[in-house]
């Protein structure tokens, strides 16, 4: 079912969608108000590599965005059950154990 959209729920700088000009959370605050749901999860590319360099002590850098994305969507669709954060960031890190280095 559409959702209408009233003047208080678009960004009102440029009238664009909210998310064009806000941080990730904020718009998935936003999303959850309109919706009235809770999302429960996020796997976010700039967090994960925070999380794979400061907990897991692995230089990022040697692998592409594009190869730690994959290995995001790898734990996603690995994981069966939603789990805790460190189980997908252990498939993660499966997933880029078998990677050569890239870069």
């Amino acid at each position: 079912m559409p959702h209408k959209v009233n003047k208080d729920q678009v960004d009102s700088d440029d009238g664009l969608v909210f998310f064009h000009s806000h941080s990730l959370w904020e718009t998935l605050q936003a999303v959850e108000k309109f919706y009235e749901c809770t999302i429960y999860g996020v796997l976010e590319l700039q967090e994960v590599e925070q999380y794979l360099s400061e907990y897991c002590e692995l230089d990022t850098s040697k692998w592409s965005k594009k190869t730690i994305l994959n290995a995001i969507d790898y734990a996603y669709n690995k994981v069966d059950s939603a789990g805790e954060y460190e189980i997908y960031m252990d498939r993660v890190i499966d997933y880029l154990a078998g990677c050569k280095d890239e870069r």
